[in-house]
């Protein structure tokens, strides 16, 4: 169902309820009334029967003997309203303003409800020189009465209804003009299209709606374009090792010299270990954005996870003579993924242990700081990265003055990333043995408890 369709479903049903309720309403003001103006008129006939001295008697002989259980005729309420009866002191109905439809004598003098035969009755009496004066009206009259006045006031709403829904449909119709302004404005636009929507004289609830749209545009934009960008550089980075590979493939079937032939199969192994490399560090990248969705957090030990990693790496650093070690005071608990965290830390100890010179050392340190932040720190004693390049090596494919045949370029864009998206630090520095100190700081677990308490 439309939003037209609902508002005025809604509307109508509403207005129509309403009526109702404004007629109950009204019911049972103008029968508060209606009691109100006929008991003072049950008053000023008994008060001007009391003064009356030409009223008939009342002198059927079946009466004499009146009592409350003699009279059993129903007066028929759709001929009169009032029915006026006096009694004498020896309790004798001397006058009856209708004889075939008599009412009982009621003993209380005032005015009260009283119910008899099933039919409640407004009824005043008074005591005037032994006589007893009664008045009585019955209520249904009254009920009726007022439910004639109140329909009759009703009549003019009810007529007004075809009227008050014409208005409302051309008021929401007018209401949803905006709506259908956007809609349009977005049918003409092409998918590529990334520009804000216009936001001038729009109502605040599509304001905020529209405004909303223009942030996920943005967002958009900002995504696309890191993603033309990353395809961009990837198709640039692989056109040279496919080049190559295909250049040893010709030499390799072109020569007759098997030691030729030998050293250019080499060069094609080493131009496919490259390509295969580059290709694993381009489908990491591309995982960890750090505007792509997020992936599920939990805790991790970071101690253990290092320790992890140390085993991996341990046959690569044994076959460079590189000492790789670990400080750490044991069990330490960060908020976040495992599995990209192990990126992270493989990223970070395998750069290290390529492109430091042979029989050097990594030592890779775990510790607390007392704002609720583990630090993870990857030191090497090697040449270190000059200070002008710190921020250049964590671009995409910059590999700097770095010789490593197989480097992609990629290790610090993608750790970078993985800091992002655990919304940590990461820093380049100069280490005490002059080296590179890669200094990271991440949330420790107990603290994101407390935030989710």
């Amino acid at each position: 169902m439309s939003i037209r369709k609902r508002l005025l479903t809604w509307l109508m049903s509403a207005l129509f309820v309403a009526v109702i309720i404004a007629g109950i309403a009204a019911y049972k003001n103008i029968l508060s009334g209606v009691n109100e103006v006929q008991d003072y008129a049950l008053r000023q006939i008994a008060y001007s029967l009391q003064y009356s001295n030409n009223l008939p008697v009342y002198t059927t002989e079946e009466n004499d003997d009146n009592d409350n259980e003699s009279i059993e005729n129903v007066p028929d309420n759709d001929n009169f309203d009032f029915i006026a009866q006096i009694w004498n002191a020896k309790g004798r109905l001397i006058f009856a303003s209708h004889p075939d439809g008599a009412l009982p004598r009621f003993s209380n003098d005032g005015i009260g409800t009283v119910n008899w035969q099933h039919e409640d009755w407004r009824v005043f009496s008074l005591t005037y020189q032994g006589e007893i004066i009664q008045v009585g009206q019955p209520q249904n009259v009254r009920n009726s009465a007022a439910a004639s006045l109140a329909l009759h006031a009703l009549i003019p709403i009810v007529a007004l209804l075809p009227v008050l829904g014409v208005l409302i449909w051309f008021g929401v119709s007018f209401g949803l003009r905006p709506l259908g302004r956007i809609t349009a404005y977005l049918q003409e636009r092409h998918a590529d299209t990334m520009r804000p929507l216009p936001t001038q004289e729009l109502p605040s609830e599509i304001n905020a709606l529209v405004l909303e749209l223009n942030s996920l545009l943005m967002r958009l934009s900002a995504s696309f374009d890191i993603q033309r960008n990353f395809i961009a550089d990837a198709a640039h980075q692989l056109r040279t090792p496919l080049t190559a590979m295909l250049l040893h493939a010709e030499i390799i079937t072109q020569s007759d010299r098997c030691e030729e032939k030998e050293e250019e199969f080499q060069r094609l192994k080493q131009s496919i270990k490259r390509m295969s490399h580059l290709v694993k560090q381009l489908l990491i990248l591309a995982r960890q954005q750090p505007d792509a969705e997020r992936v599920s957090f939990s805790e991790v030990d970071l101690d253990a996870l290092a320790r992890q990693v140390i085993g991996e790496l341990s046959t690569l650093a044994e076959s460079r003579n590189v000492d790789l070690g670990l400080i750490s005071l044991g069990e330490l608990l960060v908020f976040g993924n495992q599995a990209a965290l192990s990126i992270m830390l493989i990223n970070l100890v395998d750069n290290a242990i390529r492109y430091i010179p042979e029989n050097h050392k990594i030592d890779i340190r775990i510790y607390r700081q007392p704002t609720d932040h583990v630090v993870l720190e990857v030191e090497d004693n090697g040449p270190g990265i000059p200070e002008n390049e710190r921020e250049r090596v964590f671009d995409r494919f910059y590999r700097g003055n770095q010789s490593d045949p197989v480097g992609s370029g990629l290790g610090l864009a993608i750790v970078r990333n993985i800091v992002l998206q655990h919304q940590g630090t990461i820093v380049l520095a100069t280490g005490k043995n002059k080296g590179l100190l890669v200094r990271i700081s991440l949330s420790a677990w107990s603290n994101n408890v407390i935030n989710q308490d």
